[in-house]
């Protein structure tokens, strides 16, 4: 029996003869009965799944059978473009109830936003951002409109979840459920991830619901998944992506914005019509990009991440990567966005540019066919949140007592294992330093924090994430994207360059307003951005190594791949490339380190070796090896110094006592992870960065199941 009783008639009656279904989902079918019986859950679908409805449905049954009041629903998403995407979809579904629907976020008119104050509807779409907004102000009575909030819906939440945006949510989420008189059940729209389990206990925070996580076993859909290694300078990529995409509707995904550029110049070439999609292009453009991919027939649109998530482009003929993801996780979103028409087949290419790409391709594809996907990594100690938290509550309370800030937060997953005593230092730091006052038991604002933050209303508190000042590009004074700082500045006032895939010539720079004026050019290269690139896991640089030290000819491989294959398995076994090996290269002055166990398992294993005797500094880490020097020239590095300290690693349980944790975390690389990071004082901040950087009992598991082999470089 279908699950689709369990609803109300208004609802049925939707279904049937507003979106015109016949059924339901597995995914829905599953998630209607947990979530009208008031589960937390953790809904697992691909994109296009149903993952919305199978949260809505049930969600607008509840609603109207209970007579709810306004605000009952809060929807999150990561990004503007989700919540402009969804609008419609939610509205449709709440029209089944004669429900309201608010969309806030930042483009939204204040006129619009006081009349939501005045009558709020029944669901608020928003942003982190926005709802920190909200929190802040001290104009909205925070009792009053949060008192009949019944649910949180969380989308595209495992993007949320290994962020400090995500932490940032969670916090903001406790703040919200101190002002409402439900145990408010919480909702979270997952792709596929390794820990969902764990997700669900980081999303749970004070609720004492039962939780749940939905996953219904996948539909096998037929695929088509190539892997086709190109040459950039050659004539032949294009002729490869021509051949795939010409009369198609194709999306094409790139690791980088500058790479997404070039790729838009090379594929209109061929007679396609072709758009580009990222962060630094104006919002305008890219929704004109979306639409006319959307009416397109034979047309491309290049993206990096921002077309990952659950933004409707329409249906796909086919999905294309250049190079390779650095994740299995990010491979199966990008797969998911193809073969959704009924008969259609999933058809995929991946494009490699070089050895490295090709067999990163390879080990990621095995991955997924076994149906490995990575853990999403999840902080605990989130001390640059934590201040933003104390900052924001305080400022939007006027002034508070520690013993309830503590408390409050005490429940966020990403705060959890943060100690009192810790939160005390915390503290004590932000009053030293005049970020906090203390006056009558309570904390409050400190007039140096509000010159620190207070411009255009305290606007850096709201947000977790850093925007680099950048300029902004204008053609005839519209908006046509953005320019990093550091780009403009090594070039000068007079150059080319390509933005949104059209040439641009620089007319006039105002460096005061971080502005650029521009006229059209003939010619141009696409400009350079900073970008960094995420960790890639023990387990995915494991497969790397088996693709490597295996013999195995993939059946998806075509011959000239296999053959290649071949030939960067030959050159790497005549150096000595040995499964269950931690290669060790000895130099003149250096020992380099190959051991394909990720950035994590890395730097623990770098940091750890580098403390012997004091002399070793660390020079780059990377997923693949490391590189130790000798600190003193005079000094030669001590070969049985190195072998003696990885057999303790191996061999003693304890070898990571306190004194060995402390050392390390006087080492830790100082990576930048949020912008209120660089305000902790330094104890903190090297706390938080051993948590995120090092992975202790992998690197133990790793040394103690591999054996050493040396090379020696003769000079």
């Amino acid at each position: 029996m279908s699950n689709f009783n369990l609803l109300c008639e208004p609802i049925k009656n939707g279904i049937i003869n507003k979106l015109g279904w016949r059924n339901l989902t597995p995914v829905q079918e599953l998630s209607i009965p947990e979530i009208v019986s008031g589960k937390n859950a953790i809904i697992l679908a691909p994109t296009a799944g149903g993952k919305t409805e199978a949260a809505f449905l049930p969600v607008l049954n509840v609603l109207y059978s209970e007579n709810l009041e306004p605000i009952s629903v809060i929807y999150v998403s990561p990004i503007k473009a989700l919540l402009n995407n969804q609008e419609e979809r939610l509205k449709k579904l709440s029209s089944f109830i004669y429900s309201g629907v608010f969309k806030w976020h930042g483009d939204v008119e204040s006129s619009e936003k006081k009349k939501f104050y005045k009558n709020p509807p029944q669901i608020l779409m928003i942003t982190p951002e926005s709802l920190e907004v909200i929190l802040m102000s001290q104009k909205v009575d925070k009792n009053e409109l949060f008192k009949n909030i019944r649910f949180i819906v969380i989308d595209e939440i495992h993007a949320f979840a290994d962020s400090e945006r995500g932490i940032h949510l969670m916090a903001v989420v406790e703040r919200i459920q101190s002002f409402s008189k439900f145990d408010i059940q919480r909702i979270g729209l997952s792709a596929t991830v390794g820990n969902p389990h764990e997700i669900l206990k980081w999303m749970q925070g004070s609720s004492s619901r039962e939780g749940i996580v939905i996953n219904p076993p996948r539909e096998k859909k037929p695929k088509k998944i190539e892997i086709k290694y190109v040459d950039e300078t050659k004539n032949d990529f294009q002729k490869e992506i021509a051949k795939r995409i010409f009369g198609k509707k194709a999306l094409f995904f790139s690791n980088s914005r500058t790479a997404a550029e070039e790729l838009k110049l090379l594929i209109e070439r061929s007679g396609i019509d072709c758009h580009v999609h990222h962060s630094s292009i104006n919002k305008y453009f890219r929704e004109i990009a979306e639409e006319k991919f959307k009416l397109g027939n034979n047309t491309a649109i290049i993206a990096t991440s921002t077309l990952e998530l659950g933004i409707d482009i329409g249906d796909l003929d086919i999905v294309l990567q250049l190079d390779s993801p650095n994740s299995v996780s990010s491979f199966l979103q990008r797969l998911g966005r193809t073969g959704r028409r009924e008969n259609s087949i999933a058809h995929f290419v991946f494009f490699p540019t070089n050895k490295e790409k090709l067999v990163l391709s390879i080990a990621i594809l095995n991955l997924a066919i076994r149906g490995w996907v990575e853990d999403v990594f999840l902080v605990k100690k989130a001390y640059d949140i934590l201040f933003q938290q104390i900052l924001a509550i305080t400022l939007s309370t006027l002034g508070t007592d520690l013993e309830s800030i503590y408390k409050l937060f005490k429940n966020v997953y990403s705060f959890s294992e943060i100690t009192q005593e810790d939160f005390m230092s915390l503290v004590k730091y932000m009053l030293e330093n005049k970020y906090l006052m203390f006056e009558r038991g309570k904390i409050y604002i400190d007039a140096e924090t509000e010159k620190r933050f207070g411009g255009r209303n305290f606007i850096t508190l709201y947000s977790s994430f850093d925007t680099n000042k950048e300029f902004t590009v204008k053609y005839k004074n519209r908006p046509i994207g953005s320019l990093e700082r550091w780009f403009v500045n090594a070039l000068g006032d007079n150059f080319q360059f390509v933005l949104a895939g059209r040439c641009w010539q620089t007319d006039k720079i105002d460096y005061n307003r971080y502005i650029i004026h521009v006229t059209e050019a003939e010619y141009a290269r696409p400009p350079k951005w900073m970008s960094e690139g995420g960790f890639i896991s023990f387990e995915l640089a494991q497969e790397y190594l088996n693709v490597l030290t295996s013999n195995e000819e993939f059946h998806f491989l075509n011959k000239t791949e296999l053959d290649l294959l071949n030939e960067i398995r030959y050159e790497e076994r005549s150096f000595g490339l040995e499964k269950d090996k931690i290669i060790i290269e000895e130099n003149k002055d250096d020992y380099i380190f190959y051991t394909y166990a990720g950035n994590r398992v890395n730097y623990t294993l770098a940091t750890a070796l580098s403390l012997i005797n004091g002399f070793y500094d660390i020079v780059g880490v990377n997923w693949k090896g490391f590189k130790l020097r000798c600190r003193d020239k005079e000094f030669k590095i001590n070969l049985d110094s190195i072998l003696e300290e990885m057999n303790k690693i191996r061999t003693n349980p304890n070898y990571f006592d306190k004194e060995k944790i402390k050392k390390l975390i006087e080492r830790v690389p100082d990576i930048v992870t949020s912008k209120f990071q660089r305000y902790l004082p330094q104890g903190l901040r090297r706390k938080q960065l051993f948590d995120y950087i090092y992975d202790i009992e992998k690197t133990k598991e790793f040394v103690k199941e591999n054996q050493i082999k040396m090379l020696r470089i003769y000079y």
